[in-house]
């Protein structure tokens, strides 16, 4: 009689169980599909086939929108902003690039559970999840250790934040290539813990509440379900003695100065991207880029028009009627001898190929474009009125 009970009890248990088991893993494929990681294409929002250039383009554009410095009341942006880094670096990289490449051929649209795709998992309001909050729920629904259990943020390593600057060059230095040294107040690994975060001569223990899972197992009914231990946050190791210098967070903000090379030919108001220039990261992470915005200000002779450098060259009436040898500036800061036939016409122009400035990206050179124009005398003495009226009396007779 008492093995048919309990017989007639684990029979009752399983008719129980097996909808609650459906529901769970109907609602786990659903969340799978909603919140798979999006394809570094997708995240840049560009064509499989873009070149580099395209790619620099657009990773400029999306960066200026999305960059937490200048959305500082939008919480989702430093995490878009991780995104979008984290594409455009797969992107940038043949070798991983080719690699997402030939894990998502054949399906643009997502990628399988062992593909690559460059991305980050983001839910429908924008905010990073773990993939590992999914799949360990349903772990330890059938009793066993979840192999995914989440690196809490207590001892992960976490990436550096980007930060952005400016600069400001004179127009010469712009079209020359220079170097510029800024003074920053980074966040820079803890010179007392050595990016630790412990105090010197201790280190992370394992976490008693836990006891180093790093989950918290609570009973729901019949179901046993694991959920990332407070204490730790997940990660099994606790701090008890953290850094006197850091606070246990590995970081410190310290000044640094940074050497910015700007490339020739920069143009006004374009972004440089410096890899690991900007905050450290914690406890081992990779540090953040640093973005520098390039200011060029105005020369007073000089005027850039998309790839050409344009020059006013002022004629005196003589110069202009009899021609002439002037000296005219030159970007390296020299001055070069310009011999001008005569006539030369007020308003003509003159191009000197490949004298203007650099082309940072396509190669070569713009050219400088002479614009001839006619100096005359804000006043004339009457021996000049005299002149100019019999030259303008025999300009009529030859006619």
């Amino acid at each position: 009689m008492a093995l048919a009970s309990a017989s007639l009890a684990r029979l009752s248990t399983r008719h129980h169980v097996a909808p609650l088991l459906r529901r769970h893993l109907s609602a786990f494929r659903v969340t799978r599909a909603l919140h798979a990681p999006r394809d570094a294409y997708s995240v840049m929002g560009l064509d499989r086939s873009a070149t580099p250039q395209e790619v620099k383009e657009r990773f400029r554009m999306l960066a200026k929108q999305y960059h937490p410095d200048l959305n500082t009341e939008d919480r989702s942006a430093s995490l878009k902003m991780a995104e979008l880094t984290s594409a455009y670096d797969t992107l940038m990289d043949p070798k991983r690039r080719a690699a997402l490449d030939q894990a998502t051929a054949g399906s643009y649209a997502g990628a399988g559970p062992n593909s690559y795709t460059g991305g980050f998992p983001f839910n429908q309001n924008d905010e990073w999840v773990s993939p590992s909050q999914m799949y360990s729920e349903y772990a330890d629904l059938f009793g066993r250790s979840s192999q995914f259990r989440t690196t809490g943020e207590a001892s992960a390593a976490t990436r550096g934040e980007d930060i952005s600057t400016n600069i400001e060059v004179a127009f010469l230095e712009a079209a020359q290539g220079c170097e510029k040294v800024i003074s920053l107040r980074l966040k820079q690994v803890c010179p007392d813990c050595r990016g630790s975060g412990a105090r010197e001569g201790t280190t992370w223990s394992r976490c008693r509440v836990c006891k180093g899972s790093g989950v918290h197992r609570q009973e729901k009914g019949i179901l046993s379900m694991g959920v990332p231990c407070q204490r730790c946050r997940g990660s099994g190791m606790v701090l008890d003695h953290p850094c006197r210098g850091c606070r246990g967070e590995s970081t410190k903000m310290m000044p640094r100065e940074i050497r910015v090379s700007i490339p020739p030919g920069v143009r006004n108001l374009m972004e440089l991207r410096i890899p690991g220039a900007g905050h450290a990261g914690s406890r081992g992470g990779k540090a953040g880029h640093l973005f520098v915005q390039v200011k060029v200000l105005p020369h007073e002779r000089f005027r850039l028009v998309d790839d050409d450098v344009h020059l006013d060259v002022p004629l005196t009436l003589r110069q202009a009627l009899l021609g002439t040898e002037v000296m005219i500036p030159t970007l390296e800061g020299r001055e070069e001898r310009l011999k001008v036939q005569a006539p030369a016409q007020p308003g003509t122009t003159k191009v000197l190929r490949g004298k203007g400035v650099p082309r940072c990206d396509a190669g070569g050179r713009g050219n400088m474009v002479l614009h001839f124009l006619l100096q005359l005398p804000r006043s004339l003495s009457p021996r000049q009125v005299e002149l100019i009226e019999e030259f303008d009396g025999l300009m009529a007779a030859k006619v």
